[in-house]
């Protein structure tokens, strides 16, 4: 298992004009997407003036923080996350394409979606633990600590969809349906960021795949043979994003194809419960032995599924 990939910092006085030449890629390919819009202005010598200023002030704030904070660790979980959303956004680039979205309208969704999921799955996971952070209530802040619930994600990145498609005016079913396959395509390479780090572990087992968790992975997992369940989530959800990309083209109802990702993560996400242990097997007390997991997804699950048969009845019926 490898939680650091990288650790760095302090930076000599070097790393100063090569993270000015990076700030100035990064601004260059914003101006770019701009520009490429549809009625955009043309760029100034007053913009590039700003530019050159923000990109030069941009640098020397990151080195006096890296400096300051130093040693950084970049983890592994935090790496694969970004890399999960990248491949999401490049799905929905190439898919929303055919309905007028363009790149940077999937950069700013992707941005939204990133702040309100990662908001809804830590609240939800603090509303679940509040007897960790009594004595310690700033701990709440510390995401990038570990602590967060996946259906609390789904939640809050819903929310934010639905307030991003309400201020672009575009249509929330639409923008549901184009984004079922990337959020499973997303969600299986971040797994990958769990198997490194150590978290979502399984319980124990002694097939030939079982693996041994060093000890400086998630209390408790280390030292003996477990299941690798994060690893069956990234290839369950790769067989999910395979299944929605192939339906894609066949949705007669709008919105039915993020109803149907949701049913098909309730189902893995329930058996998979069986095979999993710490954090994320918490026994709910009032439906024991089913875990908090397992309750949410047979909720979310016959949720979705009935509101997509009752919303297919009504298109058949008024098609009659």
């Amino acid at each position: 298992m490898h939680q650091v990939l990288v650790e760095t910092g302090p930076w000599p006085w070097w790393a100063y004009p090569i993270i000015v030449l990076i700030l100035a890629l990064v601004v260059g390919l914003v101006q770019w997407l701009e520009s490429r819009r549809v009625n955009s202005q043309p760029l100034t010598a007053t913009n590039w003036a700003l530019s050159a200023l923000l990109v030069l002030v941009g640098a020397g704030l990151v080195i006096f923080v890296v400096n300051k904070l130093a040693p950084i660790y970049v983890h592994s979980w935090g790496v694969m996350l970004l890399i999960g959303l990248a491949a999401g956004t490049w799905w929905l680039t190439k898919t929303g394409r055919n309905y007028g979205f363009e790149l940077e309208d999937w950069i700013d969704f992707a941005l939204v979606i990133l702040l309100s999921g990662v908001g809804g799955a830590r609240l939800l996971y603090v509303l679940l633990h509040l007897h960790e952070y009594g004595s310690a209530p700033m701990a709440i802040l510390y995401v990038w600590q570990g602590g967060l619930a996946f259906h609390g994600g789904v939640v809050g990145g819903i929310i934010g969809g639905y307030i991003f498609a309400r201020t672009r005016q575009i249509s929330f079913p639409l923008l549901a349906d184009l984004s079922a396959p990337a959020l499973a395509l997303g969600t299986a390479f971040t797994r990958i960021g769990c198997f490194l780090n150590g978290c979502c572990y399984g319980t124990e087992c002694h097939l030939p795949w079982a693996v041994v968790f060093p000890p400086i992975t998630e209390a408790g997992a280390g030292g003996i043979p477990r299941h690798p369940t994060q690893l069956y989530a990234v290839v369950a959800n790769a067989v999910i994003f395979a299944v929605l990309a192939k339906l894609a083209p066949r949705v007669r109802v709008r919105g039915n194809l993020f109803l149907l990702y949701l049913v098909l993560y309730s189902i893995y996400r329930f058996l998979i419960e069986f095979f999993r242990r710490g954090a994320s097997a918490v026994v709910f007390a009032p439906l024991a032995p089913l875990t908090q997991a397992q309750t949410a997804s047979i909720v979310i699950g016959l949720a979705a599924l009935a509101w997509m048969l009752l919303r297919r009845r009504r298109i058949e019926a008024e098609e009659e």
